[in-house]
């Protein structure tokens, strides 16, 4: 038998797919072709099951990512990066395990985990820090922190992230473009129109002319949430068509479903009642069924504000009550692409007030002036509740480093000073997972009152009440 006739190896195979695959994704448009690699994946880990750790991981970020791209299905998308990230998370921080853990917190952010998303891709961001990870890994768990804020609402964090990044995507092609495209969007939210003018301009100087179909549904997207905004609901309705039917001609369906939310909010925002109403009806189970629950929670919240302006109030309440129920433990409502008033006033008509706005009090007091005493939801610490004295020695140098974009370095060689570099990182590393953890029970989310970004720890100004601070503060003159 000749060697053309020889049978190739399942690895070889996968190998091949790989690199088809990532052809595909570069090139941003023809993803129906990702179906039959995705039988020769499946194919490959079924054959070669004696593959190294890292190779099976390898391939399954490749499934993660027909997964979302392709069938809009996040929740599979989510099962299959966990199962990767299993495999090489023992291993040093390296390329593949930063891409996975971007990728995962993207999937997270989608799913409406957005303080887990947050809290995770914190700290993939500083394990970057040492020798982990390129400046490309770093590139990519950025954009998915500045999408995290995004959700959350925070366009000006977004755009902090984006302008402090140290890492460089490639400067050609679609992964050059998704700064620029996340920076629109953070624009979008601010209400920036000149931004918005050029930013979209610089993107369809690439996408239009390449045929990056894929980027092309995206800027549509973000220009439609920008016209919304603006109030411009016609506008906005014509770009989210025009990013649907980019989705589907790149064969991308996660396009498709977000495109589906922004058609949903400017139809209802042009009084298109019943069209809205059934579009509602049709999208919100595929988002559940596909784990897209940040969308299913968004359009249920319009689905409350439709019908309340009905005057269904009971169906309202209904729907509202459905949008917290999807909501993950600790988590906080949100619409997406609303202003500031807008969940307020549906609360306020529904329930009477607006528990989204009400003065809550914060995660954490820390009171440093005579006792040392911290308080979590209302509850205070004891000695026996610390989980090791590093974790309140590090809470009481931060407070004495000023609270807020702390040098981890620094920190490092405050608590670890006989420690070289590396080790002093980890344990850093250790001790904030400790902190954060705080006051939770086992099963419980943490909530991220800690943040790490760019190599500087910082206590939540939302989440954290210092008096020390306070004190401080009070004493500054009005700027």
């Amino acid at each position: 038998m000749s060697d053309v006739d020889q049978p190739v190896a399942p690895a070889e195979l996968a190998a091949d797919a790989c690199q088809a695959v990532d052809a595909i994704l570069r090139s941003a448009r023809g993803f129906e072709r990702l179906d039959d690699w995705r039988d020769r994946l499946l194919d490959g880990l079924a054959a070669a099951p004696a593959l190294p750790s890292r190779r099976r991981a390898a391939l399954l970020l490749r499934l993660g990512l027909i997964a979302l791209l392709r069938d809009g299905d996040c929740a599979t998308a989510r099962l299959t990066f966990g199962e990767a990230i299993t495999l090489v998370e023992d291993e040093r921080p390296g390329n593949l395990l930063l891409a996975l853990r971007a990728l995962a917190g993207v999937v997270d952010s989608l799913a409406g985990r957005l303080v887990r998303a947050d809290v995770q891709l914190s700290d993939a961001a500083f394990c970057c820090l040492g020798s982990g990870g390129s400046a490309l890994a770093r590139g990519w768990l950025d954009g998915a922190l500045a999408l995290n804020r995004l959700f959350r609402g925070d366009a000006a964090g977004a755009l902090e992230i984006l302008a402090d990044s140290e890492a460089a995507l490639p400067p050609q092609g679609p992964a050059g473009l998704l700064p620029p495209l996340l920076c629109l969007y953070a624009a979008a939210l601010q209400g920036c129109r000149d931004q918005v003018t050029a930013l979209s301009g610089r993107i369809a100087r690439t996408a239009i002319p390449e045929r990056l179909t894929l980027l092309q549904a995206g800027r549509h997207f973000v220009l439609g949430v920008a016209a919304l905004r603006g109030g411009e609901a016609l506008r906005a309705l014509v770009h989210a068509e025009e990013s649907a039917s980019a989705g589907a001609r790149a064969g991308a369906r996660l396009a498709v479903q977000l495109a589906a939310l922004l058609q949903v909010q400017a139809m209802a925002d042009l009084q298109r009642v019943d069209e809205a109403r059934a579009r509602l009806l049709h999208s919100c189970p595929d988002w559940t069924a596909l784990g897209l629950d940040q969308l299913a929670l968004a359009g249920r919240l319009e689905l409350a504000q439709l019908v309340a302006g009905s005057g269904e109030l009971d169906r309202a309440r209904q729907a509202l009550a459905e949008a917290r129920a999807l909501l993950p433990l600790g988590e906080t409502l949100r619409p997406l692409h609303r202003g500031a008033d807008w969940l307020p006033g549906l609360e306020l008509k529904l329930d009477g007030h607006s528990p989204s706005t009400s003065g809550a009090p914060p995660h954490v007091r820390i009171h440093t002036q005579g006792e040392f005493i911290v308080e979590i939801k209302g509850r205070r610490l004891y000695d026996r509740d610390w989980k090791g004295q590093r974790t309140r020695s590090l809470l009481l140098a931060l407070i004495g480093e000023g609270g807020y974009k702390v040098p981890v370095e620094r920190l490092s060689d405050l608590l670890w000073p006989d420690s070289d570099g590396d080790q002093a990182l980890q344990n850093l590393k250790v001790a904030l997972h400790r902190l954060r953890r705080l006051g939770c029970a086992q099963d419980e989310a943490q909530v991220n009152w800690v943040h790490v970004k760019h190599g500087r720890v910082s206590l939540s100004r939302s989440l954290c009440w210092v008096d020390a601070h306070e004190s401080v503060t009070d004493l500054e003159p009005p700027r």
